[in-house]
């Protein structure tokens, strides 16, 4: 039997964290935009190699990070590192949350979805539209601007990043794990230790909202701040199933909850506290993947067990939240301004043979696939 040596296998591709030397720029629209062709995108098709696309990426997403850290600080975000008691070199993973979440009356939590990076919306908005727009930075201006501000705090939960690399004390995604330099071009990814790589009541998505409920919005806000919640794909489904299995511990501090999702969920099947079904129904809005205007009434109360509307977003979940998070925060002041607020029924028909009462609700895709940005 014959084997190659590692040495004479084509090596890891390198790319330096670096927009400038990566051939990119940030414009003055905020957009990331090529040195050489300004009209022209980040390119990830710039190899048939996998590896070289892969790695290319995860440079850029550094370059984006970086930025990022500095803009939400300057925004009032400081990192929270849970659990609450870990150092920065201990097994953590950190979280976004305002400057004045101990004396804040109301908070905003967002539960996002498990792929993106801290404080990442979509990458693809990132690209397309600007850094602001596609990451939480527009949202948190937005939530600043409007009145009583001061009394509002927001908490960014981290779903993504809840895997430690001891080498760079840092909490990372799987993508960004994947990444991580190899022997050679052709090796696999490092290996996930179950326990030296695990962050402490963070190991999963599920342990994770878990940890934002008890450790954040239980011992670190005031006893009577009122709590608005954002979910979107999973964050929503394990949001939501905190929720039920602990209603009795929240149900005087929930005041409303949207979801943005982009794939079928029979909300009767997961609920099962009478209580919390019965919030939902009358405190909940769905936003769904649909391509016309944002905040359209959909069909789907049905199956969700809420009112619907359209995300104005068509094909992608993760651009749920940059496209309908006004229409959420317009909802959530309605709810604030009218004590005793309550939706009413919008039972959409779904009936086909009148398409003039009817919107479908078009499911999207749920997973990541290579992006534009």
């Amino acid at each position: 039997m014959f084997r190659r040596l590692s040495s004479s296998l084509p090596k890891d591709p390198e790319f330096p964290a670096d927009l400038e030397k990566l051939g990119y720029y940030i414009n003055e629209k905020d957009q990331i935009r090529s040195n050489i062709h300004p009209d022209e995108e980040f390119n990830f098709f710039i190899s048939k190699n996998e590896r070289v696309r892969e790695m290319q990426r995860e440079a850029l997403d550094t370059c984006i990070r970086s930025e990022l850290s500095v803009r939400f600080e300057a925004s009032g975000l400081n990192i929270t590192r849970l659990p609450l008691n870990a150092s920065p070199l201990d097994p953590h993973v950190p979280i976004l949350t305002s400057s004045n979440i101990a004396t804040a009356k109301r908070l905003i939590v967002y539960f996002g979805e498990s792929m993106q990076d801290l404080g990442i919306f979509a990458h693809r908005i990132i690209g397309q539209d600007s850094i602001a727009a596609g990451s939480a930075l527009d949202f948190v201006h937005a939530v600043q601007s409007r009145e009583n501000s001061a009394d509002t705090a927001i908490v960014i939960a981290n779903l993504g990043q809840l895997v430690w690399y001891r080498r760079g004390q840092r909490a990372m995604t799987i993508a960004s794990w994947n990444a991580l330099p190899r022997k050679t071009g052709v090796g696999n990814p490092m290996r996930i230790d179950p326990v030296k790589n695990h962050i402490p009541g963070n190991g999963s998505i599920n342990e994770h909202v878990k940890s934002v409920f008890e450790e954040v919005l239980g011992k670190l806000v005031r006893h009577d701040a009122v709590i608005d919640l954002i979910g979107i794909g999973e964050g929503a489904e394990e949001a939501v199933g905190y929720l039920d299995r602990n209603w009795k511990d929240w149900e005087s501090k929930l005041r409303a909850i949207c979801v943005g999702l982009g794939f079928v969920w029979r909300v009767e099947d997961d609920i099962h506290n009478e209580k919390f079904m019965d919030f939902w129904r009358k405190r909940a809005r769905a936003y769904l993947i649909h391509s016309v205007p944002v905040e359209t009434p959909l069909a789907g109360r049905q199956e969700l067990s809420c009112n619907c509307f359209s995300s104005g977003e068509s094909a992608f979940t993760e651009c749920i939240m940059p496209k309908s998070y006004k229409s959420m925060l317009a909802f959530f002041q309605l709810v604030n301004d009218i004590p005793g607020y309550f939706e009413a029924d919008l039972d959409i028909p779904k009936d086909e043979d009148d398409m003039s009462r009817v919107v479908k609700w078009e499911t999207g895709i749920r997973a990541e696939s290579p992006r534009a940005v």
